[in-house]
């Protein structure tokens, strides 16, 4: 539960969930726009960690990373956005 106290955690979810695809890392930090990449890349790990989200690294183009919800992080999404539209 720590991992929702830790600044972008919410909205990496909800971004995730609004576009509904797999994004690269850098796409995620676009739709976000705040907060740096090295939080973005400190977060994605605890997200994943609670089973929220996976990668997937790409062998082409550099190894560009693949970001998306899993059916518990759409689960949790979901109830986050209807919290942020409550708020």
């Amino acid at each position: 539960m720590d991992v929702f106290a830790k600044a972008g955690s919410t909205d990496i979810l909800i971004s995730l969930l609004k576009h509904n695809s797999k994004m690269y890392v850098t796409e995620l930090k676009g739709k976000i726009g705040k907060g740096s990449m090295s939080t973005l890349n400190t977060r994605l790990p605890e997200l994943k960690n609670q089973g929220l989200i996976k990668d997937e690294q790409e062998s082409k183009f550099g190894g560009r990373r693949y970001i998306w919800l899993t059916d518990k992080g759409q689960k949790v999404a979901k109830h986050l956005l209807e919290i942020e539209k409550v708020l």
